[in-house]
């Protein structure tokens, strides 16, 4: 195999043809291809340093700029590239990686890993001969050439996403990189907004909500062509685009690991629209279809059966349990492959039918039901189980869609136990399984229906109980209540109609819930309430009907109480946040007993803090009251940082060890700048961040009605006197914290620290230096100030504080 001949010398070939052009945007990075060359030629001897050739390297894709550019790196030089999404379990990651790092694999391009079907990874080997080939055609059906503007909103780790971005680096396109699951729909449309890209690549599931929004047409107009591949799309879901978009060309594109392209189905603005479900389209080139019944017999044309396909594009074969299988050669470099999908070929145009076995795609992930039973019939305390893919559930999605394929567990004790809780197995098998494969479903029965020979009836599995329609937490404290249930029942989202025990509550799931609202709230629920007031709604009306005074405190207890054993961290909430926001992340550090401290007055009746010193003091007396003497471990979130770094400083006057202080996203311009500006006098002005807004650069806003000043300024003077409803007395409280850290001058923290930022923070991250000189490092996670505090971006966040607080621990 000549240099030409690989995804290295191509790539090669396009920087020396476009280096001055445009290659790559992801995040605030953006490169030439004679840049990027030169980034890719900095890390390879770091990636690979000491491997043998042909030694697979597995690269994590989290959507950060530096781990696009190691699996750029990796793939474009002479080791196979493994690419993992950051969102699989470590379990999973593990043992990719351990497979992987085992093999020496010459000629392979890229290891693909699937879900096999004994519930084992499976992987891939691709050639370079199946991505070049792929590559060009794509380049052709698309139209993606030299300083085309490519927007791609695919998983990069995934097929779909790597697929656009080797044809677009090979190019010489101009690579626009988008994590909708990190940014957000709404934020994925003020992108394209922004990029006037050429052509967009998305899954149907992100395409649904995007063409719902509001600026969608905005997002759209400079847009020549819309792609999707993944799953199926319904003809329908091409009206919407249409009407969105008229001008726009779609493409319907199909592919697999095994193959490379199968089929593209293209409806440019005047060809009508398909009934049903969109047909895969027009054969891929260079390709030998076949269809084929059970028997291995060609089939007549029209006819239903198996593909096989034959061609020198196609996978060299896979690695199954650390040994390679190669794909029947039929000639040299010429294989077959019988797909796992059934189909037909009508007027040249392919029409997929489903798979022969067991494996779906599921919300564009291809999943296999094997793997997914494996982990279910693994929860302890289950004898057996069976796992279906059902298509007949009313299931809508937010936007009112169809909701599409979804997985069902069906599961059953050893006979004469009695079963786990629906929770608990739920929670469990999210511990096994990316996200995206863990049952919508649980159905819980005493033993698993049978046929006459013994085999599960699966005509006889009963439809899941039905959910009510979801409707979003309304109230303060159904906000607050929901993330409580969803963490205890191990579902994604809790509407206000949800049933506790519907959703699978057992006895001591209802006893731990009402443990963490009485922790959290400061109300004491009878034991019965979860049966008088069984809905997320009910529940949180009873919670507020407890009583008239506020029975919370400025301490919320987010472990296990005083008989936890494990390391405190204290964690300060923000301005007008309850400390319970930290919820999530005190979940995640599983190596500490978290303690969360929110503003005086906030939760209690008392008079609020008027100054940071004042607000620090105080949690100095709460901290010493549960832990005498240290070593203590702070976390500050937004203001909370600056009331953690006084904290931290009053504690060490006294002579006690601070081990750590961890700032989550606090923003050092716009109040605080007011009178610490002096610390970031050495930054570049250029560098400086965005001035605030005049609602923010000052106490009272110019131009505000006069008798609003003054209920503002009468409500924060009365502040925490009296009862308010939550919203309100947040957003009162927020304004108090907006205005203390006016009043502060910021000084430096000379201690140990981490700092991890948000995605959306706007400061340079130079002024750290100066704020926090000892710092350890500054991160940036994804999510914007308060999501990185929620799922999904929690997790990011907990494994950064957790490093941080293990790495200091004695």
């Amino acid at each position: 195999m000549t240099n030409a001949e690989t995804l290295t010398g191509r790539f090669a070939a396009t920087v020396g043809a476009h280096a001055d052009r445009t290659a790559l945007r992801v995040g605030e990075r953006v490169l030439t291809y004679a840049q990027l060359a030169r980034e890719i030629a900095d890390r390879t001897p770091v990636l690979t340093r000491d491997l043998p050739a042909d030694r697979p390297v597995p690269v994590v894709a989290d959507g950060s700029p530096d781990a696009v550019l190691d699996l750029l790196t990796i793939l474009f030089s002479t080791h196979p590239l493994v690419a993992i999404d950051a969102s699989s379990p470590r379990s999973r990651v593990a043992v990719i990686r351990e497979q992987a790092e085992a093999l020496t694999l010459p000629g392979c391009a890229l290891l693909a890993f699937t879900s096999g079907s004994t519930g084992a990874p499976k992987a891939v080997r691709q050639g370079h001969a199946l991505w070049l080939n792929q590559a060009d055609e794509l380049a052709a059906e698309l139209g993606i050439g030299p300083g085309t503007a490519v927007a791609q909103a695919l998983p990069i780790a995934f097929g779909g996403g790597l697929d656009i971005t080797v044809t677009t680096l090979l190019a010489g396109g101009e690579l626009h990189l988008i994590d909708a699951r990190l940014d957000g729909v709404a934020d994925t449309v003020a992108t394209l907004t922004r990029w006037h890209a050429d052509s967009v690549h998305l899954s149907p599931a992100l395409l649904r909500p995007l063409l719902a929004e509001s600026g969608a047409e905005a997002a759209l107009a400079a847009v020549r062509l819309v792609a999707t591949c993944g799953e199926a799309l319904d003809a329908a879901d091409l009206a919407r685009l249409r009407a969105v978009a008229p001008h726009v060309t779609f493409v319907n594109r199909s592919g697999s690991s095994e193959t490379g392209n199968l089929a593209f189905g293209v409806y440019p603005p005047q060809r009508p629209l398909p009934e049903g479900t969109v047909p895969a389209g027009k054969l891929a080139a260079g390709k030998q279809f076949r269809i084929l019944d059970d028997d291995g017999s060609e089939l007549g044309p029209g006819a239903t059966g198996i593909i096989e396909l034959t061609s020198p594009y196609l996978s060299l074969g896979y690695v199954v349990d650390g040994r390679c299988t190669d794909f029947p050669e039929v000639s040299p470099g010429v294989r077959r492959h019988r797909l796992g999908d059934r189909g037909r070929i009508v007027d040249g145009e392919l029409h997929l039918a489903g798979r022969v076995d067991d494996t779906v795609k599921i919300r564009g992930y291809r999943v296999d039901i094997g793997e997914v039973t494996a982990a279910a019939r693994a929860v302890p305390g289950i004898g057996e189980a069976v796992v279906v893919a059902r298509t007949d559930l009313d299931r809508t999605a937010q936007d009112g869609t169809p909701g599409g394929t979804a997985l069902v567990a069906y599961l059953a004790p050893p006979a004469g136990d009695s079963p786990p809780s629906l929770a608990t197995v739920r929670t469990t098998m999210a511990t096994a399984l990316p996200a995206f494969m863990v049952p919508t479903h649980t159905v819980l029965l005493s033993a698993l229906p049978r046929n006459a020979r013994g085999k599960i009836d699966r005509a006889a599995l009963p439809l899941p109980p039905r959910r009510p329609h979801h409707v979003p937490p309304r109230t303060t404290t159904e906000r607050l209540l929901a993330p409580m249930w969803a963490d205890l029942l191990g579902v994604d989202e809790v509407g206000t109609d949800d049933d506790l025990v519907a959703l699978g509550a057992d006895s001591l799931t209802m006893v731990t819930l009402l443990r963490r609202v009485e922790d959290a709230f400061g109300v004491t629920l009878p034991a019965s309430a979860p049966v008088t007031h069984p809905t997320l709604a009910a529940m949180a009306t009873a919670i507020d009907a407890a009583g008239p005074e506020r029975t919370g405190g400025d301490i919320v207890e987010l472990g296990e109480g005083h008989t936890d054993t494990r390391p405190i961290v204290f964690a300060f909430g923000g301005a007008g946040e309850s400390a319970l926001a930290f919820a999530p992340l005190a979940r995640r550090l599983s190596g500490f007993r978290v303690i969360g401290l929110h503003a005086h007055g906030l939760e209690t009746r008392g008079i609020p803090d008027w100054t940071v010193t004042a607000a620090a003091r105080r949690a100095v007396r709460h901290l010493r009251a549960i832990a005498p003497h240290g070593p203590y471990r702070l976390i500050g979130h937004s203001l909370g940082g600056v009331i953690a770094t006084e904290a931290a400083r009053m504690l060490t006057a006294d002579g006690e060890t601070v081990e750590h202080v961890v700032y989550l996203d606090t923003v050092l311009s716009g109040p605080l700048q007011r009178r610490s500006g002096h610390l970031f006098t050495s930054v570049d002005p250029a560098e400086q961040a965005p001035a605030q807004p005049d609602s923010v650069a000052d106490p009272d806003a110019a131009g505000a009605d006069a008798g609003d000043l003054w209920r503002t300024r009468l409500h924060l003077l009365t502040a925490g006197w009296w009862p308010r409803p939550a919203q309100q007395q947040w957003s009162l409280f927020h304004e108090l914290g907006r205005r203390t850290a006016m009043l502060h001058r910021l000084r430096p923290w000379a201690g140990p620290a981490t700092v991890v930022l948000a995605q959306d923070n706007p400061d340079p991250h130079e002024w750290w230096d100066t704020v926090a000189p000892a710092h350890h490092g500054i991160h940036t996670v994804p999510g914007d100030h308060n999501g990185m505090l929620r799922a999904p971006h929690v997790d990011h966040t907990a494994a950064v504080v957790t490093d941080a607080l293990t790495g200091v621990r004695t």
